[in-house]
């Protein structure tokens, strides 16, 4: 690694091949979660785990992002990120490997590991972007966020189909090979040496991120935006983690027919993740966060009212998922005055979100088992999303009001 003011000797990787490595890295932080979905019953019928046990495979890693961030920082801050993006794939790529065919004990076991290390690449992942794409955080970002949708898809769409052939233990484990495409493309870079675009913060930048004062954000619209979060990354991983099992027994569809649906949800969220920075250039994120708590809110009610609907519902749905997800932090980077306030807000905005959408999951499990219950289920999202229109409200007058 050369130090800071050296020449950067010529390298030759592509130039789009970070961005590549990125984009690999980013499948890695959900399709873990998701991979689990498409085989729910199977992996429940064989490991003997009732319907609260098998929404904690999806809680656990959710709760680790919740809780672990303000642990993670400093631990990321000894190890470089570098090095800490190496354990985090390293450790994805064993747990994936070790939790199916070590029962009941290693399935819980493999999935906390591996939330514990995405909830380090949640944090590494956007240091990384920082980094490496000064010129460009906001396109890239948006980059980073249709490849954690783009993981989900993969695993989604193509898990149930190899468990049919191969069985669920072979589907789980066999996504092991995108975890080893992303420590190749990392051991790639890294052996290039840090790319042109690398350079260190200069001491100046850092003693004046370290002297701004504590918040320039109104605290009032820190928690509106840990409210919304919370909201959305509720319904999101609620939804998505009983979507397949959801239209497997009220849809009347096979496990594949439900993987190929439940993963257009998640590829079709593309729209609303890229669509959403264009349309802020013309509206306000307040008023985009209050269109998409009315698609939000929507959603799940179309969904347990017509599943078989599904090739409107969703194109629709997605791009409320997609796009809230960009759009809270757009409102981050719009809001914070220095880059040390938006990993303070970042950190506090996300550690609120996971932990309240740990509950999501187990929640939506246990109502879907009471007569009517995927209407309670569903309905609950419903009235959950709806709160996202006053916060939406409240944010614009303030977007008024800072001018």
């Amino acid at each position: 690694m050369h130090e800071p003011g050296t020449a950067v000797p010529k390298r030759s990787l592509p130039v789009w091949f970070p961005l590549l490595a990125l984009i690999v890295l980013g499948c890695n932080l959900r399709s873990p979660l998701t991979a689990i979905q498409p085989v729910l019953g199977e992996l429940r019928a064989s490991l003997g785990l009732g319907s609260v046990g098998a929404g904690l495979l999806t809680s656990i890693p959710v709760l680790c992002f919740g809780l672990l961030p303000p642990l993670m920082s400093p631990l990321i801050g000894r190890m470089g990120i570098d090095r800490s993006i190496r354990l985090v794939l390293i450790g994805v790529a064993a747990a994936t490997v070790i939790r199916p065919y070590t029962g009941i004990i290693g399935m819980f076991g493999g999935t906390l590991v591996i939330g514990v290390c995405i909830a380090m690449g949640n944090i590494v992942s956007l240091m990384l972007i920082a980094r490496d794409f000064r010129r460009n955080v906001n396109g890239v970002t948006g980059f980073y966020t249709v490849s954690l949708n783009l993981g989900a898809m993969l695993t989604l769409g193509f898990t149930a189909p190899i468990a049919a052939w191969g069985g669920w233990q072979i589907a789980l484990a066999g996504w092991v090979w995108l975890t080893l495409l992303a420590l190749a493309s990392r051991w790639l870079i890294d052996r290039q040496g840090r790319l042109a675009e690398h350079v260190e913060p200069d001491a100046s930048d850092a003693s004046k991120s370290q002297a701004a004062p504590e918040s320039a954000m109104p605290a009032m619209v820190v928690w509106l935006m840990i409210a919304a979060f919370a909201i959305h990354i509720f319904a999101y991983y609620g939804l998505t983690a009983w979507l397949p099992t959801f239209l497997k027994t009220a849809g009347g569809m096979s496990g594949t027919q439900a993987g190929v649906v439940a993963s257009s949800f998640q590829i079709l969220s593309l729209t609303g993740s890229l669509g959403i920075p264009v349309l802020a250039r013309r509206v306000s994120l307040g008023r985009l966060l209050v269109l998409m708590g009315a698609v939000w809110t929507v959603t799940p009610l179309w969904i347990v009212a017509a599943p078989s609907q599904w090739m409107l519902w969703s194109p629709i749905g997605s791009i409320a998922h997609g796009g809230t997800f960009v759009l809270i932090f757009m409102m981050i980077m719009k809001f914070s005055r220095t880059l040390d306030e938006n990993r303070r807000i970042s950190t506090k905005v996300q550690s609120a979100g996971y932990c309240f959408a740990a509950l999501g999951p187990v929640l939506i499990g246990w109502l879907q088992g009471w007569p009517e219950g995927w209407w309670l289920a569903f309905g609950l999202l419903a009235v959950l999303t709806l709160g996202l229109i006053p916060a939406g409200l409240a944010i614009d007058r303030y977007e008024q009001r800072r001018g």
